[in-house]
C-alpha cells in the first residue's frame, strides 16, 4: 500500500470535486446564483405602489388635491375608493389594500376658517415593511403639500419672502393608526417567518432522506412489492415525518406565545387546518425528491436548494410587489409562501378560515400534484430500473413468461421475497 501523503488527499479531494457534478454545482455555481437572486431581489431598494383605500368625507377641491397628491407619491397607488371606516379596515384585514387615508368632512372649510382637522391614515403593521414605508410616504406627502399648500397662500395675499414664510408656516396635523402590531415589535413580525422556515427546513431533510437511505443501505428492492400499490410506499415512508411536523409545530406555537408573547389571536383551528396543509405539501415535495435522488448526499443537497431561498421568495421579508416578476412566479411555487401568509392573517391579524382558504387550496394541490407524480415514478419507472440494474448485475435477466419485476428483485440475505401481487407485507 503506498504511503499517504497531505498532498495525495488534497488532490484525491480536487478529482472528486471535479467528478461530482452535483457537489462542482454547488460549490461553483450555487453561491453565484444566490448572489445574482439576492441582487435581483433589492432592485427597487424600496417598497413602491402599496395599493392605497381612501376615504374622503370632505369632496372639496382641496381634499381632492391631497389624494392626488398620495397617487402621484412613488409610496402610493389608490385604488379604491371608501364610504366607512369598517370598509376602510375590512380592505387592510383582505389584504385588498396596504394602507388607508382619511380626510374629515369640513376639512377645507376649517383651514380656511384658521382651524385645522387632522388627516389619519391606517397603516398594515402586520408588515413591518409595509408599515415603517407607509407611515414614513404619508407623512413626507403631508408635509410637503402642506408646506406648499402654506407657502403658496402666504406669498400671493401678504406678499412675504421666502424666509418669513417659513416663520409663519404651521404643517396640518397628521396622526396615523398602525392595526395589528401598533408597537412595532418586530419580534412579532419577523418570530413566524423564522419559525415557518426553521419547520419547513427540519421536514425537508427528514422526508428526503426516507427513501435514499434504504437506498444506502440496499433494502429498497423489498419495497417492489408494493410496486402494483404505490400509494402504500408513500403512506408509510411520510406519515411519521407528518406527525412529527405538526406535533413540533404545536409545541413550537406554544413557545413562541407563552415564552415570546407572540400573538396568536385568531382560530386554533384555522391554524392547525393551514400547518396540516403545509405539511402535506412539504412531505409530498421532499418524498418525490427523496424517489428521484440516488442517495442521501444528493437528496439533501436538493432539498437545501429549495429550502434556503424560500425565507427571502415567501413574500415574508420582502413584499412580492416590490420583487422582479419572473421571482415572483418562484416564490409563488414554494410552500413556505402560502405557510407565512396564512400565519400572518390567522395569528397576527386573527382572521378566521376565510382568509386562509386560498393558501390551503395551494398547498393541497402542490401536495397532490407532487404525490401523485411520486406514485406514477414508482409504479412505471423506479422499480423498473431496479429490476433492470439487478439483472444486470446478476447476470441474468427476467425469468420467461412475463413474470413480474417485483418477484424477480434480489433481496437481502435472510428476507423472504414477497409475492407478485403486491398484496402481502414483507417478512424478516
Amino acid at each position: 500500500m503506498s504511503e499517504l501523503s497531505i498532498g495525495r488527499v488534497i488532490a484525491d479531494e480536487w478529482r472528486h470535486i471535479f467528478r461530482d457534478r452535483r457537489l462542482f454545482l454547488i460549490l461553483f455555481v450555487v453561491p453565484v446564483m444566490y448572489l445574482l437572486l439576492f441582487g435581483a431581489l433589492y432592485t427597487n431598494h424600496k417598497v413602491t405602489e402599496m395599493t392605497t383605500i381612501v376615504m374622503d368625507e370632505d369632496q372639496s377641491p382641496l381634499s381632492r388635491q391631497i389624494v392626488q397628491a398620495f397617487e402621484e407619491s412613488e409610496a402610493f397607488h389608490v385604488t379604491m375608493e371608501a364610504r366607512s371606516e369598517q370598509e376602510v379596515e375590512q380592505a387592510i384585514a383582505s389584504g385588498q389594500a396596504k394602507v388607508g387615508v382619511f380626510i374629515p368632512s369640513r376639512f377645507e372649510a376649517s383651514l380656511k376658517q384658521g382651524h385645522t382637522l387632522p388627516l389619519l391614515t391606517w397603516v398594515d403593521g402586520s408588515n413591518m415593511l409595509y408599515s415603517n414605508s407607509a407611515t414614513k410616504g404619508a407623512n413626507e406627502v403631508i408635509t410637503t403639500f402642506s408646506m406648499g399648500l402654506s407657502a403658496k397662500k402666504l406669498q400671493l395675499q401678504q406678499g412675504l419672502q421666502d424666509e418669513q414664510v417659513a416663520n409663519v408656516l404651521s404643517p396640518i396635523p397628521f396622526r396615523y393608526r398602525v392595526l395589528y402590531n401598533p408597537a412595532f415589535n418586530y419580534s412579532d413580525f419577523m418570530l413566524y417567518g423564522l419559525l415557518g422556515a426553521i419547520l419547513q427546513q427540519v421536514l425537508f431533510l427528514g422526508i428526503s432522506l426516507t427513501v435514499t437511505r434504504e437506498k444506502d443501505a440496499g433494502t429498497w428492492p423489498r419495497f417492489a412489492a408494493w410496486r402494483r400499490d404505490p400509494w402504500k410506499i408513500a403512506y408509510a415512508k411520510t406519515v411519521p415525518y407528518f406527525l412529527i411536523n405538526v406535533f413540533n409545530t404545536a409545541i413550537a406555537l406554544l413557545v413562541a406565545s407563552y415564552v415570546f408573547q407572540a400573538p396568536l389571536s385568531g382560530s386554533l383551528l384555522a391554524g392547525l387546518a393551514l400547518v396540516l396543509c403545509f405539511t402535506f405539501a412539504v412531505c409530498g415535495i421532499g418524498y418525490l425528491i427523496s424517489l428521484f435522488s440516488g442517495n442521501q448526499l444528493g437528496a439533501t443537497q436538493i432539498a437545501m436548494l429549495i429550502a434556503v431561498p424560500s425565507f427571502l421568495l415567501s413574500g415574508f421579508t420582502w413584499p412580492f410587489e416590490a420583487m422582479p416578476r419572473a421571482l415572483q412566479t418562484v416564490g409563488q411555487l414554494l410552500p413556505l409562501t402560502y405557510l407565512l401568509d396564512g400565519v400572518r392573517s390567522v395569528f397576527v391579524k386573527g382572521l378566521d378560515y376565510s382568509a386562509i382558504v386560498q393558501d390551503c387550496l395551494a398547498l393541497g394541490m402542490m401536495g397532490l400534484v407532487t404525490y401523485f407524480a411520486a406514485m406514477l415514478l414508482t409504479r412505471f419507472v423506479v422499480f423498473r430500473k431496479e429490476a433492470g440494474k439487478a439483472a444486470t448485475e446478476g447476470g441474468a435477466g427476467p425469468r420467461p413468461g412475463g413474470t413480474d419485476e417485483a418477484a424477480q428483485t434480489v433481496v437481502p440475505s435472510g428476507t423472504a421475497t414477497a409475492p407478485a401481487s403486491g398484496t402481502a407485507g414483507f417478512s424478516a
